[in-house]
């Protein structure tokens, strides 16, 4: 259970995909995509562990850190590895939006 826990702990913020570095220096229309995407998918795995904390439904912890091992294994990656990929995604997602509102 500790390692449950922990997982969805860590992970409260974030899961995704690999982001091309087209897409973190130089958005292209192609890496724009990935990258929404990507911070897309990331805001529905957070919910899944925002609903779990708030209604601590009976084995939903376990179903979410399974949920979230099974994506990583699937992406042949970490957990931990999917946690940083989605950190990065929405950081760039971030980056985006302000420099699309300033009109850069």
């Amino acid at each position: 259970m500790h390692t449950i826990k922990a997982i969805v702990t860590a992970t409260v913020l974030v899961l995704g995909l690999s982001v091309p570095a087209s897409a973190q220096n130089e958005p292209s229309g192609q890496g724009l995509l990935v990258v929404a995407k990507m911070t897309g998918a990331c805001g529905i795995l957070n919910s899944m562990i925002q609903f779990q904390t708030s209604t601590q439904m009976a084995g939903g912890e376990e179903f979410v850190a399974r949920f979230w091992n099974v994506e990583a294994a699937r992406l042949g990656l970490t957990v931990q590895q999917l946690s940083d990929q989605c950190d990065e995604s929405i950081g760039a997602y971030d980056r985006i939006w302000k420099a699309l509102e300033s009109g850069q």
